[in-house]
């Protein structure tokens, strides 16, 4: 799975088995959407998330799935933080 950026400069998950030009490529995107969260305002993209539809995950991409929405929970960005 990789993390690619909007033209709006929103990020969106992908999953490498869809052609990027395909409307099914994206599992989760995060959306422009600003709901009632104290830090909504301060972290665009955090409030809500478009998710795909027309995916098959197996046991592992959805391992990774789960990781990615666990980071957006926790940050706002569906990029995983590394820490060394």
């Amino acid at each position: 799975m990789e993390i690619e950026r909007s033209e709006r400069g929103f990020d969106f998950l992908i999953h490498p088995a869809y052609l990027p030009e395909d409307d099914f490529s994206r599992l989760a995107s995060q959306s422009s959407a600003i709901r009632d969260y104290e830090d909504a305002w301060d972290r665009p993209g955090s409030s809500c998330l478009w998710i795909g539809e027309h995916h098959h995950l197996n046991r592992e991409e959805v391992a990774q799935f789960v990781a990615h929405l666990q980071a957006w929970l926790n940050t706002g960005s569906l990029k995983i933080q590394v820490t060394a």
